[in-house]
């Protein structure tokens, strides 16, 4: 059985990381909505918002910003602060504010196919599993 679970960890990590990288992307486009970030601030604001459970590694930030500016969702302007070196803020474009326009209404609207079938395929398989515990 020890071999078994540590298969259906590591596929459970594997899926969580898929997940994560999809969702830091949204979260991320997100944030920027409201107002211009730095990568470390973005990296707080994630972390603290999930209490923790969504731990984010400051390289994984700054790679996942380069992502969105090089496919013209962000960009970056350099700020000087007054200790240390500038600072960059990430800017949301019109074409990363539609983006998140369309995640939403494509995937997170509750009338939205995608959502609707995950809901109805989460609460049967929560049933259904409910079920076999007992």
């Amino acid at each position: 059985m020890g071999n078994q679970t540590n298969g259906i960890d590591e596929i459970i990590e594997h899926m969580l990381q898929e997940w994560k990288r999809s969702m830091l992307t949204f979260w991320t486009l997100g944030l920027l909505v409201s107002r211009p970030m730095y990568g470390l601030e973005i990296k707080m604001e994630i972390e603290q918002s999930t209490q923790g459970a969504l731990p984010v590694l400051p390289s994984t930030i700054y790679q996942m910003m380069a992502r969105l500016e090089k496919r013209g969702l962000v960009t970056k302007s350099q700020e000087k602060t007054t200790i240390g070196p500038p600072r960059t803020y990430y800017h949301l474009t019109p074409a990363g504010r539609e983006v998140l326009r369309r995640y939403i209404a494509e995937i997170l609207t509750p009338d939205s196919p995608i959502y609707t079938g995950l809901s109805q395929m989460t609460a049967q398989l929560i049933q259904q599993l409910g079920k076999e515990k007992k």
